[in-house]
């Protein structure tokens, strides 16, 4: 293994025990045995530390996301639909969840916001909420029964489905998802995540 792989092997191992264990549950030994990585102080040396770690980790998987979120409402153009917003919003999650090694990257993108809001700069929960105003913002033309603080309530509902999904709470027995199945699963939460939009006003 050469010295530029260590920092990716400390990652994908750390992003694999993040998912099944969290943050107090996974220690920088375990990432070290994981990954196959003999020096003691490698985690120190890339990082920092074991809280460096997570950051990054965290950061790196929210920022696959979010870049696949931007392209989605960048290909949408001026004329965006309900559809299409939901489609943009929750395919990324599905297809990490649907990539392999992907579900533990998945896993890992719903823990953001169990942090402290003191690290949502570094772990990506900050920029994720910005992204979210930015579809509610372009979504709000379209359902304009909808206020800004039930708009917000209904997207936060949209957002919690798809946790769950990720995190496999939404499987009921079925084999997880591979490749294949990414179409079909956006369709599943896409349906239903439009169907929140469209509906009646609460009050």
């Amino acid at each position: 293994m050469t010295q530029s792989a260590t920092p990716a092997r400390l990652l994908d191992a750390a992003e694999e025990l993040l998912a099944q264990h969290g943050s107090s549950g996974t220690s920088v030994r375990d990432v070290l045995k994981l990954a196959g990585v003999a020096n003691a102080a490698a985690v120190g040396y890339y990082f920092g530390g074991k809280a460096d770690l997570v950051a990054a980790v965290e950061r790196r998987v929210v920022d696959r996301v979010l870049t696949d979120r931007e392209r989605s409402l960048q290909a949408l153009g001026g004329a965006p639909d309900v559809e299409g917003l939901v489609d943009g919003w929750v395919r990324p999650i599905v297809a990490l969840r649907c990539a392999g090694r992907g579900r533990y990257a998945a896993r890992v993108f719903t823990r953001i916001f169990d942090q402290p809001p003191a690290r949502w700069e570094a772990n990506g929960a900050a920029a994720t909420r910005a992204m979210a105003g930015r579809y509610q913002a372009a979504v709000a033309a379209l359902v304009p029964h909808l206020d800004e603080r039930e708009l917000a309530w209904r997207w936060q509902c949209i957002t919690a489905t798809t946790d769950f999904y990720a995190i496999g709470a939404l499987d009921f027995g079925e084999p997880a998802p591979g490749p294949d199945d990414v179409d079909d699963h956006v369709r599943r939460l896409v349906v239903p995540g439009s169907a929140v939009l469209r509906a009646p006003a609460a009050r």
